[in-house]
């Protein structure tokens, strides 16, 4: 058995991995070609995403002594600490030295990276180059280290950890409940879509949650309602109930998050894997919905971001419900940005008479003008393609009304009952 296999998914990673691996088992067949040995591997991400794991696999299949380096002293005991482990790695070479969570060395920001902990770093990685000893780092942020650390000739390989694709967390899905007694009522499709792969380890939480909650209750099996309610809990802050509401504001707000869920489905359908009308966090109302899909285009998301004031103002006289005024700003800041891209919005200079401020208030007159104006016309064009699929709006509405939360295979049913009507955009 291959140690990466204990790797869910990162094949491309792996299979890099795997082949300096390759290199430290049959140097010579590399040497022949002329190649040489990377000086260092750094792998870099966000926490959870399995980097400690990648390179505990690594070690393992490299077959060489590791001596690894984590903060757990004070200052001059952790600076002292780096240089006896290089020195000893290269009295015992061949070996290999692991700095896991380098950016917690020094515990400093991204301003502060000429401390003495990265200096003692690099010192020995100088001091063990060409020594037969391979240095292997794993960071959350790379930002906080300095260039000069992570340079090619100390870390010729940096390798970016990201979250998992779809595909990488189905598996990773199945190996979490291969120990579980799962229902067969569990649509491992709806699973995978309604969940955000931030990192494996908050993957692995929301499961085990689920199976808490499903033995509380003293059921035989995980059942579908035990897994949403952990997704709900753990990664939107919703309470296990709806706060109560009136009929009519509870219809409002399934008509708000229908809005987004109608729009986003039109413009790039299977996008949506969670909608739901419970609030989140502190909110005492509103819901959200979960995109399983990107919508990589800035029009498409400034359409979805409108969706859920349009859909009010088709049905009510009030101009703005809950969750309104968010959605807006993050529509303008868009609209802000593209204009900015695209050389609308721009700058003013100092000239003699010192006339900056006049300049730059007339040229931000003009860009809130432009932006109110591509407001107006992206609201429009939202209520457009709502008026176009309104069989579909209603039916969404109503459910999310009845039911408050509806998976990937809910929404899915809905669409196929109810044609959509594209809409250019």
């Amino acid at each position: 058995m291959n140690a990466f296999d204990k790797v869910i998914g990162y094949e491309t990673i792996k299979s890099e991995l795997s082949q300096i691996c390759d290199m430290l088992h049959n140097r010579k067949v590399y040497e022949d070609l002329g190649a040489k040995l990377p000086q260092g591997v750094l792998l870099y991400g966000d926490p959870g995403l399995g980097k400690t794991l990648m390179a505990k696999c690594f070690i393992e299949e490299s077959g060489l002594e590791a001596y690894t380096v984590r903060r757990n002293k004070g200052n001059d005991d952790f600076i002292g600490a780096i240089t006896d482990t290089f020195a000893k790695a290269k009295e015992n070479a061949p070996a290999i030295v692991f700095l896991d969570d380098m950016d917690k060395f020094a515990n400093e920001d991204d301003s502060h990276r000429d401390a003495e902990e990265y200096v003692a770093v690099q010192s020995g990685i100088d001091e063990v180059k060409n020594c037969d000893v391979f240095v292997l780092a794993t960071a959350n942020d790379i930002d906080k280290l300095p260039d000069s650390l992570i340079r090619t000739g100390r870390f010729d390989r940096r390798m970016m950890v990201q979250r998992p694709t779809e595909k990488d967390a189905g598996q990773i899905i199945k190996y979490y409940l291969s120990d579980k007694k799962v229902s067969d009522n569990v649509n491992m499709e709806d699973l995978a879509k309604m969940i955000s792969y931030s990192s494996c380890a908050e993957l692995e939480t929301i499961l085990n949650e689920a199976a808490i909650n499903a033995a509380f209750q003293r059921k035989e099996k995980i059942e579908i309602e035990d897994l949403v309610k952990a997704v709900l809990r753990m990664q939107y802050n919703t309470p296990d109930d709806m706060n109560k509401t009136s009929v009519e504001e509870k219809r409002k707000t399934a008509l708000h998050e229908a809005g987004h869920l109608v729009v986003s489905e039109v413009l790039m359908p299977g996008s949506v894997g969670l909608a739901s009308i419970r609030p989140t966090g502190r909110n005492p109302v509103g819901g959200f919905i979960h995109c399983c899909k990107e919508l990589s285009r800035r029009p498409y998301q400034i359409l979805v971001s409108l969706a859920g004031k349009a859909a009010v103002e088709l049905y009510y006289s009030e101009t703005c419900a809950s969750g309104c005024h968010s959605d807006i700003s993050k529509a303008v800041r868009m609209i802000r940005d593209g204009l900015s891209e695209n050389g609308t919005h721009g700058f003013g200079m100092i000239d003699a008479s010192g006339r900056f401020n006049e300049i730059s208030e007339c040229q931000n007159s003009r860009t809130e003008a432009v932006t109110q104006a591509e407001l107006e016309r992206y609201m429009l064009k939202t209520k457009d393609i709502l008026l176009r699929n309104r069989a579909f709006l209603e039916a969404v509405t109503e459910a999310l009304a009845d039911k408050e939360t509806l998976l990937y295979s809910d929404i899915r049913e809905l669409r196929n009952k109810n044609e959509t009507t594209e809409v250019a955009v």
